[in-house]
């Protein structure tokens, strides 16, 4: 035994043969790095979102401890409270500075009638709308940012703004001229007479932003006696304390006595993170899935390395070497890979996380530049992610090196017909059973529901992995006709070679299975889902044109556009945001959007979708028009615990209203958190009017690009209104799924890249050990585009199993998805068959197993005869 084995000894060795097998060092460290950069840019993409969002609302709070809003505020709300509470709140001993605010949406009057209306995962946003803040010039730069670059502040009571220097330069504006913008009196004029740099307030909403005096913003947009917001500064002893700042917000709240609540800064910005949640979740699995199968990457490299290093094992080994001194070499070499391997995929995580934020940024609009936070949390995951799968995938191998006899590894004799053992399998088929069982037979909480299945369907891709053997053995003589007419006699001969080493080729199926099951399984959910957000915009999006406008319109506009030669019929909506108080919170409440119709308009021009379950339609739309009564989203349904028949607890203008639940419906809208009541019960309980959009039907043989002409030469002048037809606005909201869907799809395509990485390797290794028979086999004649063809076929037999096994398992785990999706997000979808991703599948596998297969080939055909025959 070598007694004396210095502790670098191992790490010299290993260095000697990553140099000596250059293409293999490669080939681990890339399966390394890609794991660990995925891992962290999912990471880097959540977190970054995450805080571009918060920076938003905070550079809106700015320097205040507290904020006082209106009750059932939140993300596009129109709620507002009496501005006699500013004077109460200015009273309070600990408050040094009360500023009061008043937010508005307008458009300049040169874009009128271009109005852009954009969409993204939390809703829509109108994309060339400007928001207009009313704010007392005096006591507002104490709780925010204002860097002016030249200029002044406006005047208590002129007609004045200030705005971003950006922003100005891009609509030719400077020191002096007016801003001209639309209100519901008419156009208004405002003088700039400041210039803000881009710090502070000027990045609020992407610098689309003006500022301008608080009694201004209220007669122009008729808001007289109403505030948003009042944001509070603190003393410094009493904001410092946390205990006292939250007696302080009790106190406030209760004097307020239900007329507004008191807020944190930071809880404005946690509704977007809420409805973000499911689908960074989504990326996290699937980051997850593209490490497990790197592992097997990983595994299949060190197994490769082991079986070419045997003869020089066994010398080791009988020069006196230990078994625990070679499991040492290998994992030294295991070591230094996942240090170079995970230093350089933190390094490409940070790349990749860049066009994955840009992906992201055309999924959601967080209205601010996006901040590239690098969490110390994601950096040492990804590490440990690196080092731990590097270190657990080697150890196998490792471990089998230390178990070969010298005896063994002296011989010239392959040890590639090794088998795999039936307690692989068996454990194979019980942790498929498991997850399955615990996907489809558990009740899991909401809480637990997506780490549960998380969990299960990993359990369901390990023993899949594990149960290939019996599918290799099973399908490999099917393969074989199919690669005998392909590739004629060798292609026979390949295809049954899989069988020699079935350790190795498992792997190799497994990665290509784990990868092709991915890609059927998003590509199915995908158009799932796409299918019924179709069903629902066509059936609930009714219509053939959308009139809106920047500002809310008078509902008696209404009459003027059914005057309109063209117009069929016509229904408006308006969209508010309210607080649903849930049972035994102790009060607590959460935002949901209001969506106030017409029920016997609506159904002129559109219906609704009620969920399965929901008795006579007729019924249900009765009761939503005889008042008190509202339909609920099935994700409402589901969050809350809500069916039909039930009362829910609603925040009015008049306090804590129940409303009975007439049905449960079919919504997408704001990720299907939202409610449908009628327009009397908006007069009535929220002290609302106004429209957002009126949906309008063409009457049969007028042109819908004809009459939407009409309505904008008549009124985009004076209401500054745009017409659009349904179809637009439609197509405008399968892109966003689609675009959804992008962030998978990049994610699956390093799984195909993994996958054919591992085809590469395990033919390489397989060319390999049958050096000297392949050596033999060109001794009788065997021509070299043969051998290269008898390899191809193997790689084919390879390839066609992994996509049968997937096509298989990419049915399986696309229900199991859309099941998850229901029970996070309330939806009920249903899976619908489509052949594409089927068929983009076997491709998939028949490129991958083709094009990875190529450069072993080419190898093998290249062996030298008389070489390969003295071949050890």
């Amino acid at each position: 035994m070598l007694s004396k084995f210095p502790v670098i000894l191992p790490f010299s060795l290993a260095l000697r043969n990553m140099r000596t097998r250059l293409w293999r060092t490669a080939l681990t460290m890339l399966g390394i790095v890609l794991g660990v950069a995925v891992v962290l840019a999912i990471q880097i993409t959540n977190d970054s979102t995450l805080e571009s969002i918060r920076q938003v609302f905070d550079r809106a709070a700015g320097r205040a401890n507290l904020l006082v809003v209106a009750e059932g505020s939140g993300a596009g709300s129109t709620n507002a409270f009496n501005e006699e509470i500013w004077e109460e709140a200015e009273g309070v001993e600990s408050i040094e500075v009360a500023a009061p605010t008043i937010r508005t949406q307008t458009i300049l009057a040169s874009e009128a009638g271009r109005t852009s209306f954009d969409f993204t995962i939390t809703g829509v946003s109108s994309g060339s709308i400007i928001q207009l803040y009313g704010i007392d010039p005096e006591l507002d730069p104490e709780v925010r940012v204002y860097e002016l670059a030249s200029g002044r502040l406006p005047n208590p009571e002129d007609y004045e703004t200030v705005l971003p220097e950006e922003y100005a330069e891009e609509n030719h504006l400077g020191i002096g001229d007016d801003l001209v913008i639309v209100t519901p009196l008419g156009e208004a004029h405002l003088e700039i007479t400041g210039l803000l740099t881009k710090e502070g307030v000027a990045l609020i909403n992407d610098g689309n932003i003006a500022f301008a005096p608080l009694e201004v913003i209220q007669e122009l947009f008729e808001r007289e006696g109403e505030l948003d917001e009042i944001g509070l500064r603190i003393s410094p002893e009493t904001a410092e304390n946390p205990r006292q700042l939250e007696a302080l917000k009790d106190n406030l709240e209760a004097e307020l006595d239900g007329e507004a609540e008191v807020i944190y800064p930071s809880a404005r910005g946690e509704l977007v993170p809420m409805m973000l949640s499911t689908y960074q979740q989504g990326l996290a699995f699937f980051s997850l899935i593209a490490v497990f199968v790197g592992a097997f990457l990983i595994y299949n490299t060190f197994s490769m390395t082991v079986v070419e290093r045997t003869r020089e094992i066994g010398m080791l080994r009988a020069i006196g070497m230990s078994r625990g001194q070679i499991i040492r070499m290998v994992m030294a070499e295991a070591g230094i890979l996942a240090a170079l391997g995970s230093g350089v995929g933190l390094l490409v995580g940070i790349l990749l996380s860049r066009g994955l934020i840009q992906l992201m940024g055309g999924v959601i609009a967080a209205g601010g530049e996006t901040v590239i936070t690098l969490p110390l949390a994601g950096v040492l995951q990804s590490l440990l992610v690196g080092v731990g799968v590097t270190l657990g995938a080697a150890f196998l191998p490792a471990y089998s090196a230390s178990r070969t006899s010298p005896l063994e590894a002296l011989r010239a004799r392959s040890r590639s017909g090794q088998g795999v053992r039936s307690g692989v399998w068996i454990a194979g088929l019980f942790f498929m059973v498991g997850g399955f069982l615990a996907i489809y037979q558990v009740p899991w909480r909401q809480e637990v529901v997506f780490g549960a299945g998380s969990t299960a369907l990993l359990a369901i891709l390990l023993g899949a992995t594990l149960t290939v053997p019996l599918v290799v053995t099973a399908l490999e003589k099917f393969t074989r006709p199919i690669s005998k007419l392909i590739y004629n006699s060798e292609g026979s001969l390949g295809s049954s070679n899989v069988r020699r080493s079935v350790g190795r080729t498992t792997l190799t199926v497994a990665a290509l299975m784990v990868a092709l099951t991915m890609v059927i399984g998003i590509g199915s959910l995908a158009y799932s889902f796409e299918q019924d957000i179709t069903q629902w915009i066509d059936t609930a999006l009714g219509g053939d044109l959308y009139v809106r406008a920047p500002v809310p319109l008078r509902e008696s506009f209404g009459r003027q556009l059914a005057s309109v030669p063209g117009v069929e019929a016509l229904t408006s909506a308006r969209y508010i945001s309210v607080q649903l108080v849930e049972a035994g919170s102790s009060g607590s409440s959460e935002n949901l959007t209001y969506n106030a119709i017409e029920p016997e308009t609506y159904r002129q021009v559109g219906d609704i979708e009620f969920s399965t379950g929901q008795g006579d339609s007729e019924n249900n739309w009765q009761r939503l028009a005889e008042g008190g009564a509202i339909f609920i989203s099935n994700s409402v349904a589901d969050r809350y615990n809500l069916e039909q028949g039930d009362e829910v607890l609603l925040k009015t203008r008049r306090g804590e209203r129940a409303f009975e639940v007439a049905a449960e419906i079919v919504d997408f809208t704001g990720q299907g958190l939202v409610v449908i009541g009628t327009y009397d019960d908006l007069h009535r309980w929220f002290a609302d009017s106004g429209v957002d959009r009126f949906t309008l039907s063409v009457s049969p043989g007028y042109s819908v690009e004809a009459v939407a002409e009409v309505i904008e030469e008549r009124f985009a002048d004076r209401n500054h209104l745009t017409a659009q037809t349904t179809e637009i606005f439609k197509e405008k909201i399968r892109d966003l799924m689609r675009r959804s869907f992008r962030l998978f799809d990049v994610l699956n395509l390093i799984a195909v890249i993994i996958g054919a990485l591992g085809v590469i390797n395990t033919l390489t290794m397989n060319v390999i050990e049958r050096h000297r028979e392949i050596g033999g086999l060109r001794s009788l004649g065997m021509t070299k585009s043969q051998v290269l063809r008898m390899v191809l076929a193997e790689s084919m037999a390879m390839g066609m199993i992994g996509g049968v096994y997937g096509l298989a398992f990419g049915w399986a785990i696309a229900q199991a998805l859309i099941l998850g999706m229901n029970l996070l997000n309330g939806y009920e979808l249903e899976y619908i068959f489509t052949a594409w991703p089927f068929i983009l599948g076997l491709l998939i596998a028949f490129l991958v197993s083709q094009v990875a297969a190529l450069v072993p080939a080419r190898g093998a055909a290249g062996v030298n005869i008389v070489e390969a025959i003295k071949h050890e």
